[in-house]
């Protein structure tokens, strides 16, 4: 047996494969394959010699377990990699073909059952991602798509650079925000053009992906995408013409119908033909078998036992999810009792579409079936609860689906709690642990059998109170953000996200509430900043302003939000205009408050122009306003955030730390961290101009931690810009330039580069020029496209790292008289013996070495030694 086989047999054990299926395969014994999973090492294998990565394996092996995409960029800054990433992405490459050290990812949400079969399956649709630019996986719903995408993803991972991208496209029904989905799952966020109609528009959102996507070597895989067929194949036709390195894995009950798409169909598990005595090795029996052993554990057939198994099986014609529903009911019924009543039912609950596949005619028995063994309050529940179109809380279900006089037909309170309790046990409900609290699930074909029994009447009743409840929980964010729950608030938000879109849906289309779109989207404002896409703020906001033009408080907040939207991306001419409206707005209504927000806004649009003198007069315009309606902590932090950097602008620097400080030590003391991340970057800028890198340094790095727990683009890229200046006048050009290229790419997803400010972009100019000055053209733009390449939390764990890591290659970074000086000192030349050798000047060589350990961002010889020595 040599190294091949051992690994391939243990790749296919750890995808399902049974032994014998395995030999059989192979061409090999069973006892050659119990011998290869015994060995924890292939028989030719041999010790690898001494390197600078054996310390750090472990933990790169733990990566890539838990995040099978995560390129070397990615994970060099959160093992603390002190040497040249060559060495690095070597290791890598290694361990992510070795099926022992690194087993395979399950995708972006971690599944809670083992997964069972598909050896073939899974190699035949790895082979055509790796040999077509687009594959699709088509088949029912139920049949196993998006399982076995995430097991061909752990098969690719390592094939691909620049990382996966798994993007869940169930719960989104506007076709206008697919784009806006990947950009989401990119990490970055994607902007309108001049004035809020440019912004409702939809394409800068393929424009930015594009334009990311463009030169990077990535797998998307796009999963459920059956009702976005149009708006998938309209972003994916230009897409993989103008990104070749792009690949894209979908799934769907239907082909999306592009040139040059590879269609695997997926077909339900395999099952015995008959009573066979290797049943356990068949996939569809193997599954059965897994599943009851979770619910019975120590479950093991029998014969007479196995011959039920695979009776049920053949009945449920190898559906996974039907396999999986039948297994359940072992709680309470004998492997026997479950095919007798699965047989007595069959006939009857597949009497619908014949002219259908057989396949889909089991799948609606089985779920007919799990459905009829619910009790009437869970039936109810589970019809009931498909208006939430993501994941839901028990408060949730209590608020939109207990009985009332306006739902009579709603669960009664005290059965709710056992209701969920069943749905649960009977795996209809799916739980998550996700953000804090317990949440549930349902898939998507469940959801649908319970949708489709939910009458006209209630199910317009439900969706009316989903609206309802939606504000009411808006608002409870809001009144509890400023504190100290404020990121696990933002962990919900997020996890709400499919919640507020279904809402606005409602009140914009068959609910008719103009109004309540408007406090969704403009208030609060800094939900949607800390939690959800600029993008879609802008565009929801565009839509409802245009269906509520009656001059109300509610219009005149998402004017005055949609004003301050505006201003961020760097539009100050429409916001300005905005905010001008949202004050005639405000006043006609006779909301002080919202007039105080329109001024506020109106003095950003002016800082961003350089307007100085009249952003001040405005902000204290404003400030007043606050204070004489007690507008609370929210509004006044803003305001002193922003007064804060315009007084940078000003030159007035001792004003400037009074206003950040101020903000900064309400914001710890209430121990709220959005705010304070802000005020740290504004401390850090005012460190730079007084030369205190060390200050800088560190107001650098808390911002950064704290940014790190809100999903907030024009955050992170203020702080990655704060990282990058500190690092060029801290003497780490190469850090400065891939740190500035992350920024630069944020600020660039959603609009203009620091907020459209030409004082503040200037700012930035001259830290570059200092890089660029430093490390020549060619090398400094070498490390800003990679900066600009990363993803967010690759950004942040490099701006975070606390060594040096070097990105870039000796050959871009150094000169060649650079790098014989380099290949002299690792061989422990003095300057003097590296002077006699290149026949230069001494003074010569230590200027050479001294530019050397600045280019890199090193403080000593060994370290470039031991850089060059391991690259």
């Amino acid at each position: 047996m040599d190294t091949a086989t051992w690994r391939d047999i243990r790749a296919r054990h750890a995808s399902g494969e049974a032994i014998k299926a395995i030999a059989r395969t192979l061409g090999v014994s069973r006892n050659t394959v119990r011998r290869a999973l015994a060995a924890d090492e292939p028989p030719d294998r041999r010790p690898r010699s001494g390197s600078v990565a054996d310390p750090f394996e472990p933990a790169i092996v733990a990566l890539l377990a838990a995040e099978p995409g995560l390129p070397a960029t990615g994970i060099a800054p959160r093992i603390g990699w002190p040497y040249s990433m060559t060495a690095l992405k070597e290791r890598v490459r290694l361990l992510r073909r070795d099926p022992v050290a690194t087993a395979p990812g399950t995708g972006p949400r971690p599944e809670l059952t083992t997964f069972v079969g598909r050896a073939d399956e899974i190699a035949d649709a790895t082979t055509a991602v790796r040999r077509h630019r687009l594959v699709t996986l088509t088949g029912p719903g139920g049949v196993g798509k998006t399982r076995l995408a995430r097991q061909v993803v752990a098969a690719c991972a390592g094939d691909v650079p620049d990382g996966v991208w798994f993007v869940e496209l169930a719960a989104l029904h506007d076709p206008g925000l697919v784009a806006q989905a990947l950009l989401d799952e990119l990490g970055l966020a994607a902007g309108g053009g001049r004035g809020i109609d440019a912004a409702a528009a939809g394409g800068p959102a393929a424009e930015v992906l594009l334009a990311h996507l463009r030169d990077r070597s990535a797998l998307v895989v796009l999963d459920n995408c059956e009702h976005l067929l149009d708006a998938v194949a309209g972003l994916l036709h230009p897409l993989l013409r103008t990104a070749p390195g792009v690949r894209v894995l979908a799934t769907s009950r239907e082909t999306l119908g592009i040139a040059g798409e590879h269609v695997l169909p997926v077909a339900p598990l395999t099952v015995p033909d008959g009573p066979v005595p290797d049943a356990l090795d068949v996939p569809a029996v193997a599954l059965f078998v897994d599943r009851a052993a979770s619910v019975l554990p120590g479950f093991a057939p029998d014969a007479a036992t196995l011959a039920d198994v695979v009776e049920i099986c053949r009945r449920l014609d190898g559906v996974p999810l039907a396999i999986e529903l039948a297994a359940v009911r072992l709680r309470v019924l004998s492997v026997h009792g479950l095919l007798t009543r699965l047989t007595d039912r069959f006939g009857v609950l597949t009497d619908g579409d014949r002219a259908g596949p057989a396949r889909h005619r089991t799948l609606l028995a089985t779920v007919a079936w799990s459905h009829e063994l619910c009790t009437a309050t869970e039936q109810t529940l589970w019809s009931h609860a498909t208006v939430f179109p993501g994941s839901f809380d028990l408060d949730a279900l209590d608020a939109v689906c207990a009985r009332s006089a306006e739902l009579p037909s709603g669960v009664p309170g005290p059965a709710l709690l056992d209701a969920v309790s069943g749905l649960a046990v009977k795996s209809i409900l799916i739980r998550e642990d996700g953000t804090g609290d317990v949440r549930f699930r349902m898939l998507e074909t469940i959801r649908e059998f319970g949708r489709d029994r939910l009458s006209a009447d209630d199910a317009l009743v439900l969706r009316d109170r989903h609206l309802r409840h939606r504000l009411a929980a808006h608002a409870e964010l809001a009144d509890a953000w400023y504190g100290p729950d404020q990121v696990s608030l933002a962990r919900r938000a997020n996890a709400e996200h499919a919640d507020l879109r279904a809402a606005l849906d409602h009140a914009s289309g068959d609910g008719a509430d103009p109004a309540a779109a408007l406090r969704l989207l403009g208030s609060p404002w800094f939900l949607w900043a800390t939690c959800l896409s600029m993008t879609e703020h802008r565009r929801g906001l565009t839509r409802a302003l245009a269906a509520a033009p009656d001059p109300t408080p509610d219009r005149a907040g998402a004017l005055a939000a949609a004003g301050l939207v505006a201003a961020l991306q760097g539009d100050p001419q429409a916001a300005a205009e905005l905010a001008a409206e949202a004050g005639g707005t405000a006043d006609a209504a006779g909301d002080p408050g919202l007039a105080a927000f329109a001024v506020h806004v109106a003095g950003l649009a002016a800082f961003f122009s350089d307007r100085f003198t009249e952003a001040a007069d405005l902000f204290a315009d404003a400030e007043r306003r606050y204070r004489a309606v007690d507008a609370g902590a929210v509004p006044l932090a803003t305001l002193d955030v922003h007064v804060g950097l315009l007084e940078i602008s000003r030159g007035a620097l001792d004003a400037a730390e009074s206003r950040l400080r101020a903000v900064h030590a309400r914001s710890t003391a209430a121990g709220e961290t959005w705010f304070r991340s802000y005020a740290a970057d504004g401390l850090g800028f005012i460190a730079l101009l007084r030369d205190d890198v060390a200050e800088a340094r560190r107001r650098s790095r808390e911002s950064l931690e704290l940014v790190t727990g809100f999903d907030d683009t024009i955050g992170l890229s203020l702080a990655l810009d704060l990282a990058a200046w500190t690092a060029a006048v801290d003497g780490r050009h190469e850090r400065s330039a891939v740190l500035l290229g992350a920024a630069s790419a944020r600020w660039g997803s959603f609009g203009q580069q620091l907020y459209g400010s030409p004082d503040w972009q200037s700012r930035r100019q001259g830290y570059e020029r200092r890089s660029r000055e430093i490390l020549g053209s060619t090398a400094f733009e070498a490390a800003f496209r990679h900066g600009a390449a990363l993803r967010r939390d690759d950004a942040l764990g490099y701006a975070l790292a606390p060594a040096a890591t070097t990105v870039l290659p000796a050959e871009v970074v150094l000169t060649p008289r650079e790098r014989e000086v380099v290949a002299l000192v690792a061989r422990g030349r003095t300057n003097r013996e590296i002077a006699a050798e290149l026949v230069l000047s001494h003074r010569t060589v230590e200027g050479h070495v001294g530019r050397i350990l600045t280019k890199l961002g090193f403080a000593r010889r060994t370290q470039l030694a031991s850089w060059w020595s391991h690259p």
